[in-house]
């Protein structure tokens, strides 16, 4: 009996393992990521020879964007590259339909034994829109920024940290173009966003397209305080928060939350 019991689980196990099959390997000593954003799905790659490659969801190559590469440096896989990133976007640093890549590249001085940073914004045309380290033997790049959206002034913004002669931290924070687009973006790349926070009587919360369509706000204690309905096509849901007492409070849509304050 327990013989037959075994085989059973061995034929079932095996069945179940059957289902999985490889569709495709990158062998181009490439570093794959998937881009599932935009409606679609690509896969998209660096190369060892400075190039960023883009696949379509059957593996079939879309675009090869020729990084515009500094004298002498080298294309850098910093942790920015990979989906839950902005290594690639569109309409979050420009508002044409071309993909941005934020690319990070290095130069080795062997005499120095020094390695500088640079971190490029550029388009899927190879064009470079910034480089946010002209000189980077005075400022560099500490291979670390962050996309955000400003909660108060309902803009979206980039804080870049860097190096400044090899030792001291300085932070530079840039407005992006502010669209509908842009904000869902980024929403969906971070947590609900909502303005003005602090707020006196109107909550605006960005509608995160996460196919939820109620808002719910709780105090502190768990307590369900507001119940509201929006629409999918609402760009955003105003909640009159006038009558809440003063203290922090807990927005949820689906399974996304984010706290505010009311005055």
């Amino acid at each position: 009996m327990k013989k037959i019991i075994l085989s059973i689980a061995l034929i079932a196990t095996n069945y179940a393992f059957s289902q999985i099959s490889l569709e495709h390997s990158f062998t181009d000593n490439e570093d794959v990521f998937v881009y599932n954003k935009d409606n679609s799905t690509q896969y998209v790659s660096m190369t060892s020879d400075n190039k960023i490659k883009i696949y379509n969801s059957s593996y079939i190559l879309q675009k090869t964007v020729n990084v515009p590469m500094p004298s002498n440096h080298g294309m850098f896989y910093s942790g920015h590259f990979g989906e839950n990133s902005f290594f690639m976007s569109k309409h979050v640093f420009n508002n044409d339909d071309k993909y941005e890549f934020m690319v990070e590249t290095y130069f080795q001085d062997t005499v120095a034994g020094t390695i500088t940073y640079k971190l490029l914004l550029i388009n899927e045309d190879g064009n470079l829109i910034k480089d946010f380290h002209p000189n980077p033997l005075i400022k560099q790049s500490s291979e670390n920024f962050e996309v955000y959206h400003d909660n108060v002034n309902n803009t979206n913004k980039l804080i870049v940290h860097n190096w400044v002669n090899g030792s001291s931290n300085q932070y530079d924070v840039y407005s992006l173009p502010t669209t509908t687009l842009t904000t869902k973006a980024i929403q969906l790349q971070n947590k609900l966003s909502a303005f003005p926070i602090p707020t006196n009587k109107i909550l605006n919360i960005i509608n995160p397209d996460n196919g939820a369509n109620k808002v719910q706000i709780y105090d502190t204690s768990g307590k369900l305080i507001i119940n509201k309905s929006f629409s999918s096509n609402d760009d955003k849901i105003s909640i009159d928060v006038e009558n809440l007492t003063k203290g922090i409070y807990i927005y949820k849509i689906g399974e996304l939350s984010s706290k505010f304050i009311k005055n």
